[in-house]
C-alpha cells in the first residue's frame, strides 16, 4: 500500500488528483491539506465525493487539514505538492529533515528549471534558492524521461503548455532546421488559469470569445525554451550549433479543459512522411499514452479530455515546412494524471498502472 498526501488539495489539479488516487486500491490517502477548507470534510466542499467509496477505503469523510510537517512526514510514502509557484520550495526542505526517504512530486513550477536564474526572472525570487535540492529533481515528462524518473526521489511535473509542446517536438529535433523560427500556438481551456476568482476568467468575459494573453511574458515560455534547447544541444553534441528561436503564444478558449497546440517549423532535409512517422513511432514505442493520429481532424481535445493521453498529428507542406498538432487535457496529461504516471514509475510500477487508457465519450 502506498501512503499518499496531497498538499494544496482543493485546487483543480489537487482535487482531480484525489479523484484519480481514490480509484486506486493500492493507495491510501493519508493527508490532504487546504488553507481555505481546513477541518472540513471533502464531501462538504466537493459534493461529488459524497458516499464515494472503493473496496479498500472511503474518502467522503476525509478531512482537509492545515499543513503539519510532522504529521505528513510520518504518515506518507509520497507527497504531491499542488501549490502556486514559490510555495512548495518553502516546505520541501523541512519535510525532508523529518523524513529523508519520502518521495516528492511537485506539480508547481519551483523545481522545473535547471537554470534557477531563469526561474527567478519569470517567477520572482524563491525564499530558498537551493541549487543542491533543485539539481536532485528530475523533469517529469513521463513519456520521455521515464528511466530517470524510475530512479528518482524527486520529480518536478511539467507545466501544461510545455507538455503539449514538448511531446510533439522532442522526437524530431534532429531533423529541424535550427536556423528557422519554431512557432508554437496553444489554445487552452479556462481551467488552466486555476481556481482563484479573476474578472478576466468569469463566464461573461470568456464565453463566446477567444483571446491571446501574456504573449511575451508567459511563464511557460522559458520552460519550453530551456527543455528544447537542452535536448537540441544534447542530440547535436555541438554547443556552437545554431539554437532554434522559439515563439510561443498562449490563448484562452471558452471550454473547461484541454489544450490544442499547433507548431510551425521547417525541416532541414526533404524527409518523407513515412520517415517522420517512423521517428515518432520509434520514439514513443514504449509509451502507452502517446498516439500518432493518421488524420489532423482526429487530433482534437474531445478525444483526450479526462485522460493522460497525448494525441499527435502532422502535415508536411512544400519546402520542408511542417505543421504539427498535439491535444492533451491540461488537468490530466498537463498536471494530475502525469503526476500519477510519475508516481507509478517512482514506485517501480508500469507507467499506466491504475490510469484509465481512454477518454469518456461524448
Amino acid at each position: 500500500m502506498i501512503n499518499v498526501s496531497v498538499v494544496g488539495a482543493s485546487g483543480y489539479s489537487g482535487i482531480y488528483l484525489i479523484h484519480a488516487l481514490s480509484l486506486r486500491q493500492d493507495v491510501t490517502l493519508s493527508k490532504i491539506t487546504s488553507r481555505s477548507f481546513s477541518n472540513r470534510k471533502i464531501s462538504d466542499v466537493f459534493p461529488v465525493f459524497t458516499k464515494f467509496k472503493t473496496k479498500q477505503n472511503s474518502i467522503s469523510d476525509l478531512l482537509f487539514t492545515s499543513y503539519d510537517v510532522d504529521s505528513i512526514a510520518s504518515s506518507s510514502d509520497v507527497v504531491f505538492f499542488c501549490l502556486p509557484h514559490g510555495e512548495s520550495s518553502k516546505l520541501i526542505s523541512h519535510i525532508l529533515k523529518k523524513n529523508n526517504k519520502i518521495k516528492i512530486i511537485d506539480i508547481g513550477a519551483d523545481y522545473r528549471f535547471d537554470d534557477l536564474d531563469m526561474y527567478e526572472e519569470f517567477y520572482g525570487k524563491r525564499s530558498l534558492h537551493d541549487d543542491e535540492l533543485n539539481s536532485m529533481f528530475v523533469y517529469g515528462l513521463g513519456d520521455v524521461f521515464y528511466d530517470k524518473i524510475k530512479n528518482s526521489q524527486f520529480v518536478a511535473n511539467p507545466g501544461c503548455y510545455p507538455t503539449g509542446a514538448l511531446l510533439p517536438l522532442l522526437p524530431i529535433l534532429d531533423i529541424v532546421d535550427s536556423s528557422m523560427l519554431i512557432i508554437i500556438d496553444a489554445l487552452s481551456g479556462i481551467s488552466g488559469a486555476g481556481r482563484i476568482a479573476s474578472l478576466s476568467n468569469i463566464f461573461c468575459e470568456v464565453e463566446n470569445s477567444v483571446k491571446a494573453y501574456n504573449v511575451w511574458s508567459h511563464r511557460h515560455m522559458p520552460e519550453i525554451r530551456e527543455k528544447i534547447i537542452s535536448a537540441f544541444l544534447r542530440d547535436n553534441k555541438n554547443p556552437n550549433k545554431d539554437k532554434p528561436a522559439i515563439l510561443f503564444t498562449p490563448h484562452i478558449i471558452p471550454i473547461e479543459r484541454g489544450i490544442l497546440t499547433t507548431i510551425y517549423l521547417r525541416l532541414k532535409n526533404n524527409i518523407s512522411n513515412k520517415d517522420i512517422l517512423g521517428l515518432y513511432t520509434n520514439f514513443y514505442k514504449d509509451s502507452p499514452f502517446v498516439s500518432i493520429m493518421e488524420s489532423v481532424q482526429n487530433c482534437n481535445i474531445k478525444n483526450v479530455i479526462y485522460s493522460n493521453n497525448c494525441h499527435i498529428a502532422f502535415e508536411k507542406g512544400d519546402d520542408g515546412l511542417i505543421k504539427i498538432f498535439s491535444a492533451i487535457d491540461n488537468l490530466g496529461k498537463g498536471a494530475s494524471l502525469q503526476a500519477l504516471q510519475n508516481m507509478n514509475l517512482m514506485f517501480g510500477l508500469e507507467s499506466d498502472f491504475g490510469i484509465s487508457p481512454y477518454s469518456p465519450f461524448p
